[in-house]
């Protein structure tokens, strides 16, 4: 009879836990979500500024915005693949970093391009450089 309630006891445990494992795991991916939903908007708004401080035309602007989303969009698909080992995901993200923008170099300077390899490194220390070298300029 003891046996039988502390078996009726555990099950209703199990069960009434159950429901709060599935209440997390969903608070848990909404709040992942919100995450990654700040962090694009984010990187949209460096990418931006990034592109202004460039001084290039709107078209070529365009254009590298566009480029740029697309290596950040190949790189966290190598990321965050399963079929690649670790010191594999590296290797290939480092081959595309030089071979993604080779198809545009006859579109920006030298200059442009080191910027934007500078970029995809750092971007933030990258517009901060730009930052700086601008205000110079207009001093």
């Amino acid at each position: 009879m003891v046996a039988k309630v502390v078996k009726v006891i555990v099950l209703m445990l199990i069960l009434g836990v159950t429901p709060s494992y599935a209440q997390r795991k969903e608070a848990h991916e909404r709040e992942q979500e919100q995450y990654m939903e700040k962090q694009m908007e984010q990187y949209r708004e460096r990418v931006s500024t990034f592109v202004k401080l460039l001084d290039i035309d709107d078209f070529k602007g365009e254009i590298l915005k566009q480029k740029i989303d697309d290596f950040y969009q190949k790189r966290n698909q190598i990321a965050m693949s399963e079929l690649h080992q670790i010191f594999e995901k590296e290797t290939l993200i480092e081959e595309l970093k030089t071979s993604h923008f080779a198809d545009v170099k006859e579109l920006y300077t030298e200059e442009t391009i080191a910027s934007v390899q500078r970029f995809v490194e750092d971007n933030k220390s990258e517009i901060k450089k730009l930052q700086k070298t601008k205000t110079k300029k207009n001093n």
